[in-house]
């Protein structure tokens, strides 16, 4: 075993010993009912290096996305510890529960501000240069003109135009816009509710004859122009840009809990602002 893990198990026991109400929450996190007599049993003992081993893997992993090329300290450091709490989310460790809500809290943290890096060190911190360039690229932007800082302009509105700039795909921009509802929606989920919402809505187009891929999404072959006509027509009147097809995407993707995507992602548009700033 690694010595550096080694002393870190050490260190937790010790502090078990110490503190009893740290002792009872890495029993309850590690599952462990049993006496304290059988604290040593090697099953339990497993546990506690598999659940450190973890904690110590992301606490010393650099960041599983490449932010070596972001040259101002403080927002590299920054960016890196939030892709630490978003890791920390997905794998249940360090005090935490695996929570896709909370994971999405800190992607969204990260994309905010890498877009504000993009455009301060593009741009050379010049207000103007920044307004005039998202203005450029997303001209029915509301408020940019005003705006007293680059913080000021809204996520959205800069976000929107870096999608405009540099052609993001439409899968990315989507999982952009998702994790801004999540931040937006935190504090208010119900899953019941969704769970309703989604039964309900799938239902309504199974009823209509909409072919649904395995996520639940219509699919069609669009291929074959003359196949489902009628309802190809009525899916792009009624259905595709509804808001409530909208919100039936964004539920079945929330309950799908795309960790992978979401890193994929990050990493697709911090790679985007490395090449560009090179």
């Amino acid at each position: 075993m690694d010595e550096k893990l080694k002393s870190t198990i050490d260190k937790i026991v010790q502090l078990s010993k110490q503190n009893p109400e740290f002792e009872a929450e890495l029993r309850k996190r590690l599952e462990i009912t049993s006496s304290a007599k059988s604290v040593y049993d090697e099953e339990r003992i497993v546990r506690i290096e598999k659940y450190l081993g973890l904690d110590f893997y992301v606490d010393t992993k650099t960041s599983n996305v490449d932010y070596s090329f972001i040259k101002l300290p403080d927002v590299k450091a920054q960016l890196i510890s939030d892709n630490r709490e978003m890791m920390r989310f997905r794998y249940g460790t360090r005090y935490h529960e695996i929570d896709f809500a909370e994971f999405c809290r800190y992607a969204h943290f990260q994309i905010e501000m890498l877009l504000n890096y993009y455009y301060d060190i593009a741009n050379k911190s010049d207000l103007n240069s920044i307004k005039e360039q998202i203005k450029y690229y997303n001209p029915k932007a509301i408020g940019v003109e005003n705006a007293k800082s680059l913080g000021a302009i809204s996520y959205s509105t800069k976000l929107w135009a870096f999608n405009n700039e540099h052609k993001i795909n439409r899968n990315l921009r989507e999982i952009c816009e998702n994790l801004r509802k999540v931040r937006n929606e935190l504090s208010h989920r119900s899953v019941s509710e969704d769970k309703i919402c989604i039964d309900s809505y799938q239902k309504h187009l199974k009823e209509q004859g909409f072919p649904l891929n395995k996520k639940g999404e219509v699919s069609f072959n669009w291929k074959d122009k003359e196949a489902d006509k009628e309802l190809k027509e009525l899916y792009n009147s009624q259905i595709n840009n509804s808001e409530d097809y909208k919100h039936y995407k964004y539920l079945i993707w929330y309950y799908g809990t795309p960790f992978d995507d979401i890193v994929n992602g990050l990493n697709e548009i911090a790679s985007v602002i490395r090449t560009v700033l090179k």
